[in-house]
């Protein structure tokens, strides 16, 4: 799995609702990207145009005492808009605690979800109903006459946003983790990346289809992760994953298996690569018009700054493959998740060039 958490150490009734759209700032007009901003002086959850301009911070700084959003764990919009839940962490003097939060556009109202404690990846359905995340867990165990063997898994959960109920989609199983990234507008199915590590230490991954009614599972694409529906729910973007590459700098080596954008019909089929590269890139995000896609690209390279994406870049592209533009680049900053917000007037619409 495609995920940069090395080097960051997590200490980890009636449910509180999310806030009714009428009570709640949606923040500025017209078509806006979310996205996680970490850099020297704190995380942030930030909003800004398609352009990159008119940054304006929704949650974050840094301190004891508050909530501050975790970098790379991705955040979902309501389906109006109107909301934001993030994965936040809370710094007292003595721990850290992990949970998934919600706020209003403007970054008002921050709520804390019950039932969400060391989750990561948020994803809310289409209805608001129902919110699906992932835990992580690693243990060491005893096995094989008393062999250490280190017990590694994710598992994906949901979360019934009106009862409080919280259920385990995928099982605890060494080896194999499941992380959510879309509903389907009907909230019919579950878009997740599944991850299977063989003994050899390798990993497989596959773009995979849940049916939330229990009637099993379709496998999208192998080789991909991070499915997104896009607005209509006819196709979905991902990352196809590339053969294994070394890149040596001043600061080190890093090994790692580019990725490369593609979009597809909602089962899978008529794969199409938008891109072609040797680097990384990352959480593809449909605008709501549904004619461009924001992701990340993540520069590759040898030192600790690279692995912590300081460079990053978010770039947007039309659907179809044409116009890749770079639109966000923070000097000594890591961006992560740009997600697209929903709503009337949101459309971003294709990118002329």
């Amino acid at each position: 799995m495609i995920r940069r958490l090395g080097g960051v150490v997590l200490v980890v009734c009636v449910l509180l609702p999310l806030p009714a759209a009428g009570a709640v700032a949606e923040g500025p007009p017209g078509p806006r990207l979310a996205l996680m901003l970490g850099n020297e002086s704190g995380f942030q959850l930030i909003s800004a145009d398609p352009a990159g301009g008119d940054q304006q911070l929704i949650v974050g700084g840094a301190g004891v005492g508050q909530v501050l959003p975790f970098l790379f764990s991705r955040p979902s919009w309501s389906a109006d808009g109107t909301n934001i839940v993030f994965t936040g962490l809370f710094r007292s003097k003595d721990k850290a605690l992990l949970d998934i939060y919600s706020a209003a556009a403007d970054g008002s109202g921050v709520v804390k979800l019950p039932g969400t404690r060391d989750s990561l990846d948020p994803v809310l359905s289409a209805d608001g109903h129902t919110l699906a995340f992932a835990r992580e867990r690693e243990r060491e165990v005893r096995r094989h006459h008393q062999r250490k063997v280190i017990f590694r898994s994710a598992a994906t959960w949901l979360l019934d946003l009106e009862s409080g109920a919280v259920r385990q989609l995928t099982p605890w199983r060494n080896g194999f983790s499941a992380f959510p990234s879309s509903f389907s507008p009907d909230g019919s199915t579950l878009a997740i990346t599944r991850e299977r590590r063989t003994a050899d230490g390798t990993s497989r991954l596959a773009a995979v289809a849940l049916r939330l009614d229990g009637s099993g599972s379709t496998v999208l694409t192998g080789n991909a992760s991070g499915p997104v529906y896009s607005p209509d729910g006819t196709r979905v973007a991902m990352v196809t994953v590339g053969k294994q590459r070394t890149i040596q700098s001043e600061g080190g080596t890093t090994t790692f298996s580019p990725t490369e954008l593609a979009v597809a019909a909602a089962d899978g089929s008529g794969l199409t690569k938008l891109t072609h590269t040797r680097n990384l890139e990352l959480m593809p995000d449909w605008d709501p018009s549904g004619e461009r896609l924001a992701y990340t690209l993540f520069r590759a390279g040898g030192s600790e700054s690279d692995f912590f994406g300081i460079g990053d870049s978010i770039m947007e592209i039309n659907a179809n493959g044409t116009c890749k533009t770079k639109v966000l680049s923070v000097p000594g900053a890591s961006l992560y998740g740009a997600i697209w917000q929903p709503g009337p007037g949101r459309e971003a619409g294709p990118i002329a060039c």
